[in-house]
C-alpha cells in the first residue's frame, strides 16, 4: 500500500508531513477501518514513518488538555474535511483523498507554538498512547524496550533514583534493560519490580495481570496510608498471577518458560474459554463491535488461533462450529445469538 501523495507541499520534511496528515486522519470523525489499515502498513514501511509519528504524538501528549483547545480542534477539522463521496465497505483506500498535509501539518505543528504560552515549564513525563487497533514499540532512554498492544496508555516518567511507568489501561510487555535503578511498573492495584527482564502487565476490569517471560519480579500492593507499598510475592519465568487493589494474590496457570504472549505476533488464543470473553478480546482491536444475544450464547465455550485483525474469520468459525447465527445491526455491530 502506497503512502499518502502530500504533493500539494514543496520542501520540507515529507515523512514528518505524512505524519501530519495520519495523526489528522485517525482523529476525524469519519475515521474507517481501511483509514487504519493503511496507517499501519505506512507505520510498518519505513522506521523513519513511524519516527516520525511517534513525534507528533509526543508533541500532541505533551500538550495535555491544551491540545483540544477550539483552535487546533478546528484546524484538525478543516484538515480532513475533503474527504471523498461515501466508500463501499470493501473499497480500497482513495490516496488521493489524504493530500491535506498543509493543513494538517499546521494543525499538529500549531502545538508548537502554542504550549510555552500555555506551561511555564516542561512536562517531565512522556505519554504513550495506542489507538484502537493499533500497535507499537517504543524504545525508552535506558535502553529498555516496551511493546505496547491496541489501545492501551502509559506513562513514563524516569528519575536519577528509579525508572517509573505507569500503565493507566492495557497491556504492554517489558523487555527491560539491567541497571542499578529498579524498574518499576504501576497500576491502580499495584506494581511490578524488575532489574533486566521480561514480562506482560494486562490492566482490565479493575485488576491486573501479570506474566513472567524471563528473570524475577516482584509484585507490590498499591500503597496505603499507613501501610506503604506491601510486597504481595515474586514471580518466575513461565509464572502468571493476577491481583486487585487491597486483595491477595492470585496465582494463574503457569505457561511455558520463555513463551512470548502471542498478541505480540497478531494472534488472539482461546483455549476453553467463555464466547463472552472471547468477544470481549476481540472487541479491543476494532471499533466495530461484536454483540451477543442472550447468555446461552454468552456461556459457549471456544478454542481456537485467531488473528486479532480478523475478526471475520472469527465469525465464520463460529457459524460452522456452534449453534450460532450471526446478523449485522442498524449501527453496524455484529450480533452473534442462538440460532433458531
Amino acid at each position: 500500500m502506497k503512502p499518502p501523495r502530500l504533493n500539494v507541499i514543496e520542501g520540507g520534511d515529507p515523512f514528518r508531513r505524512q505524519a501530519a496528515t495520519w495523526f489528522a486522519r485517525l482523529r476525524a470523525d469519519d475515521v474507517a477501518e481501511s483509514d487504519r489499515q493503511g496507517w499501519q502498513h505506512w507505520m510498518a514501511a519505513d522506521a523513519r514513518h513511524r519516527a516520525a509519528y511517534e513525534r507528533i504524538e509526543r508533541l500532541w501528549s505533551a500538550a495535555g488538555e491544551h491540545a483540544q483547545h477550539p483552535q487546533i480542534a478546528e484546524r484538525l477539522r478543516d484538515a480532513v474535511a475533503p474527504a471523498a463521496p461515501k466508500r463501499r465497505s470493501r473499497a480500497p483506500v482513495a490516496w488521493a483523498r489524504y493530500a491535506l498535509g498543509a493543513g494538517a501539518l499546521a494543525a499538529v505543528l500549531a502545538l508548537a507554538a502554542v504550549v510555552p504560552r500555555w506551561s511555564e515549564r516542561p512536562v517531565p513525563e512522556t505519554v504513550y498512547v495506542t489507538q484502537v487497533g493499533e500497535s507499537r514499540t517504543i524504545a525508552l532512554d535506558d535502553g529498555s524496550r516496551v511493546s505496547m498492544d491496541t489501545d492501551s496508555r502509559l506513562v513514563v516518567d524516569f528519575s536519577g533514583a528509579e525508572r517509573r511507568i505507569v500503565l493507566d489501561r492495557g497491556r504492554a510487555y517489558f523487555r527491560v534493560a539491567k541497571a542499578r535503578r529498579p524498574f518499576l511498573v504501576h497500576t491502580e492495584d499495584g506494581s511490578v519490580r524488575a532489574v533486566g527482564t521480561e514480562f506482560e502487565v494486562y490492566r482490565r476490569n479493575d485488576t491486573t495481570e501479570v506474566a513472567l517471560v524471563e528473570g524475577r519480579v516482584a509484585l507490590l500492593a498499591a500503597p496505603t496510608a499507613d501501610a506503604g507499598q506491601a510486597a504481595l510475592g515474586t514471580l518466575d519465568p513461565g509464572q502468571k498471577a493476577r491481583f486487585r487493589k487491597h486483595q491477595p494474590l492470585h496465582r494463574l496457570a503457569p505457561a511455558a518458560p520463555g513463551a512470548l504472549p502471542t498478541w505480540l505476533s497478531g494472534k488472539l488464543v482461546f483455549e476453553d474459554q467463555a464466547l463472552s470473553a472471547a468477544v470481549a478480546e476481540f472487541n479491543r482491536y476494532s471499533r466495530r463491535r461484536m454483540v451477543l444475544g442472550g447468555e446461552q450464547v454468552a456461556r459457549l465455550r471456544v478454542s481456537g488461533v485467531f488473528r486479532s485483525d480478523d475478526p471475520h474469520a472469527f465469525v465464520e468459525a463460529l457459524e460452522e462450529l456452534y449453534p450460532v447465527a450471526v446478523d449485522e445491526s442498524s449501527g453496524g455491530d455484529i450480533v452473534i445469538a442462538a440460532r433458531r
